[in-house]
């Protein structure tokens, strides 16, 4: 608690423009530099600044170096968040002060953010990497500061603003690998930090926005979905769905075009504009900082870039022009989008997006007699620009979406329907495509596509993450597809959110059998919570316990989907809950009860094992894994889920200082 001094009082009966600092000086009857040092650690620090940037912009104004010293040292001691923002927008308001006095701030900063309260401690970081973006501090030193060894561990407090600042960070620093290595992944952890969650989805699907327009990407369109799935995680976040919202309907206009979809690109050219509508009128309500409005005038480059793609859609799908020269034009502006068109803040090569548009619109093209003879027409009047459409036509397909062993079915899968490799594997979409003309297959990634960004949207982005890796893991089993993929995916949701409210107590109405307990509890109670969760959700009517002459024994948990059934085994651990040990003592039996349907099981583990510092990830509680018994050549895939019980409350794990 910083006490009132001389200096603060007359700062505060201080009326109109602040004087210069020495005029303040003056009137202090002891040694000034105690005095500043004081109010610069207090609440009136940001007009104590004032004062200082006031006289370092009269005519020939310098300041004294110890009264510089005092302020930087009082500003180490600030303990007040919204002060210390106040003074940063003050001091970094003024040329004169950063170039002179930038580097010492900088190294204010970051010695402020190791401040064990987080929210000042977030604000000293979001200081210090302002001073780094504008070129005058360490930007490696920035960097490691941004990026501490375990984000896991993090405050929420800190940890829920991190996110923002690691994006602005990658926002100018994206390109240069030495550096976008270490911001990505901690981004990736805190994807993991349930209060960091959905900032960390955010940031991470707007870099692989970037990534899809650097020319350096192999498959851009694989890119922008994974993109809008991170985006779709992020929607449901108060602090960030506005913004992921915007940019999801951004990528979902270019997958709309690029499936030659009318009526779903007017939709989201609607929904676009109606985003834009709130962005504006919240901007209006609102104080965008002066660093950060780059990022947000990003966003409207989102209208033109729709507008260019409606109109060019409708270009190449009508059978003739009327008038030629803006349908012309429409195409042109969709094969070589500007700069000013690439709706994404950072460094990214302007010829990026075009990348994932132009094979659409050469492919439209290619073979239209009637819009040829049209071009022939038109280059009477402007042989440059037809020249230039004649170069689309007859250009060969260049496009990075090419497979590189020529494989035509891959050629044709990437390009046509991304969002069904993404979510089947490409082994699976390329036995579903090779039944379908490309026209069905255009429907049915429209389809999948819609299921992706709706499904991702309804999920906690922890929850959601969690989910994605095991899909990932599941791809290589042969069964896990058609319908047997969407019974076993309908069971994944239930197992994860039931995993997620059992490792949160409060949520889930303080299951005793969690609870340290002697004797311990029996396996029977967690069998008894999951199949009453599973019965009262959509699986209703499909679950069966205890079940008999399976695998010559009895299965602990079934659920039917007509001649489908999965079987979950249920155990208890007391001694040793790794993943080696869970799975040597307990895969074989799991795997056993699924010799007769599809090669997909779980197996359900109760952790009654200690935990005196604490207890796992949520991301650490579920896996993939699979087993071959010997002598069979098929193999069994198993989820792991593991339910963690002996928990004592977090402050168990407190210990009084010295001890």
């Amino acid at each position: 608690m910083v006490t009132p001094g001389e200096l603060d009082r007359f700062l505060m009966t201080m009326e109109g423009a602040p004087p210069a600092l020495a005029t303040v000086v003056e009137r202090l009857a002891g040694p000034p530099a105690p005095e500043i040092e004081r109010c610069a650690a207090g609440p009136l620090a940001p007009l104590l600044c004032a004062t200082l940037i006031q006289q370092l912009a009269e005519p020939g104004g310098s300041a004294p170096d110890e009264g510089v010293t005092a302020v930087l040292r009082g500003l180490a001691q600030q303990q007040s968040a919204l002060a210390l923002l106040d003074v940063t927008d003050e001091l970094l308001g003024s040329g004169a002060f950063v170039e002179s006095y930038g580097t010492r701030l900088h190294r204010v900063f970051l010695t402020g953010a190791s401040t064990p309260r987080p929210l000042v401690a977030a604000t000293f970081a979001e200081g210090a990497l302002r001073l780094a973006i504008a070129g005058s501090g360490d930007i490696m030193r920035t960097v490691v500061m941004l990026t501490p060894e375990e984000a896991d561990g993090l405050d929420p407090d800190y940890a829920e603003r991190l996110p923002r600042l690691l994006g602005a960070a990658l926002d100018v620093w994206g390109a240069e690998r030495a550096v976008s290595g270490a911001l990505l992944r901690t981004l990736a952890e805190l994807r993991l930090h349930p209060a960091a969650a959905a900032g960390a989805a955010f940031e991470t699907g707007l870099h692989q926005i970037r990534s899809a327009a650097d020319p350096g990407t192999d498959d851009p369109v694989a890119v922008l979905v994974t993109a809008r799935k991170n985006l779709a995680h992020a929607e449901a976040a108060e602090e960030c769905g506005g913004d992921a919202a915007l940019y999801g309907t951004g990528i979902d206009a270019v997958m709309a075009f690029r499936r030659g979809d009318q009526l779903a690109l007017r939709d989201v050219h609607r929904g676009l504009l109606r985003l834009l509508d709130e962005r504006a009128n919240g901007f209006r309500r609102g104080h965008v900082p002066a660093w950060r409005r780059s990022r947000a005038e990003a966003g409207f480059a989102w209208a033109r870039l729709v507008t260019i793609l409606t109109r060019a859609l409708d270009a190449t799908t009508r059978p003739a022009w009327l008038d030629a020269w803006p349908m012309i034009d429409a195409l042109l502006d969709a094969y070589a989008l500007d700069r000013a068109v690439v709706p994404v803040p950072g460094a990214v090569d302007q010829d990026g997006l075009a990348r994932v548009v132009r094979p659409v619109i050469a492919s439209a093209l290619r073979g239209r007699e009637t819009l040829l003879v049209q071009l022939r027409v038109a280059a009477v009047d402007d042989a440059d620009r037809v020249g230039r459409l004649r170069e689309i036509v007859e250009r060969p397909d260049t496009s990075t979406e090419a497979s590189p062993d020529d494989d035509a079915d891959c050629s044709r899968l990437v390009s046509l329907a991304p969002s069904i490799v993404a979510e089947l594997g490409l082994p699976a979409a390329t036995r579903l495509a090779r039944q379908v003309d490309d026209d069905a297959l255009r429907m049915m990634e429209g389809m999948a596509y819609n299921t992706v960004v709706r499904h991702g949207s309804l999920r906690d982005p922890v929850i959601a993450g969690l989910l994605d890796s095991l899909v990932t893991g599941l791809q290589p089993c042969a069964d896990y597809t058609g319908s047997v993929r969407q019974s076993f995916d309908a069971l994944l949701a239930e197992t994860v959110t039931f995993l997620a409210t059992r490792h949160d107590l409060q949520r889930s109405a303080a299951v005793d059998y969690l609870s340290p307990a002697r004797p311990p509890p029996r396996e029977a109670r967690l069998q008894d919570d999951f199949a009453d969760w599973l019965r009262r959700g959509p699986l209703a009517g499909r679950i069966a316990v205890e079940v008999p002459n399976v695998a010559t024994g009895r299965a602990d948990i079934m659920i039917g989907f007509g001649v489908t059934r999965f079987f979950i085994e249920v155990k208890r651990e007391l001694r040793n809950s790794s993943r080696a040990e869970l799975e040597r003592a307990y895969l074989a039996q799991a795997a056993d009860y699924s010799g007769t349907s599809a090669t997909l099981g779980m197996l359900l583990v109760l952790d009654l094992t200690p935990h005196p510092a604490g207890v796992p990830h949520l991301s650490e509680c579920a896996w993939v894994t699979s087993c071959r018994p010997p002598g069979s050549t098929v193999d069994r895939y198993i989820v792991v889920g593991r339910v963690i019980g002996n928990r004592s409350t977090p402050s168990a794990y407190s210990r009084a200082a010295g001890h």
